[in-house]
């Protein structure tokens, strides 16, 4: 029991961490200050060019309005632009500036120096716990979707 409450506090810590460093801008191109969901936007973008909005809230998981005004802001910081869909009139492609391309580029490399540093450490555990640990990740999440949708912890459901 102590090994799990040990557990919790720690995962609690570095969600709460994460939280913040999601909140702290970055400094891009030594002049474009942009916070962790800013950034993550354009890497999507950047690796999906022409991607629509309804997509692009899938993959952040985040709402349509949400995702309109992140584009709204960077495309006010002349990162993102928004094009007419050659599918469908009602439709918008979202495509990286040249400016954009050069931020996205510089996260790329920041990124890779970040992934191998976790890669090298990930590799430091067997195999099997690595899955362990993913399969605990994922049930975590589903029961945070839960949640969030206004549920009750599915453990809870049927004793509490």
């Amino acid at each position: 029991m102590e090994d799990f409450n040990n557990f919790g506090w720690q995962l609690e810590r570095v969600i709460h961490k994460y939280t913040q460093f999601e909140k702290k801008p970055q400094l891009y191109l030594n002049e474009i200050k942009m916070a962790q969901p800013e950034i993550h936007t354009i890497t999507i973008v950047g690796d999906q060019e022409g991607i629509n909005i309804t997509e692009l809230a899938g993959k952040r998981a985040v709402t349509k309005g949400a995702v309109s005004q992140m584009i709204y802001k960077l495309t006010d910081k002349g990162l993102v632009e928004k094009r007419p869909s050659p599918q469908s009139d009602s439709e918008i492609n979202l495509y990286l500036t040249s400016k954009g391309k050069s931020v996205y580029d510089e996260h790329q490399k920041r990124f890779e120096s970040m992934r191998k540093y976790f890669e090298d450490t990930m590799n430091m555990i067997p195999n099997e716990t690595r899955k362990q640990l993913m399969t605990f990740l994922e049930r975590f999440e589903s029961e945070l979707d839960k949640l969030l949708k206004g549920g009750v912890w599915s453990v809870c459901a049927a004793v509490c």
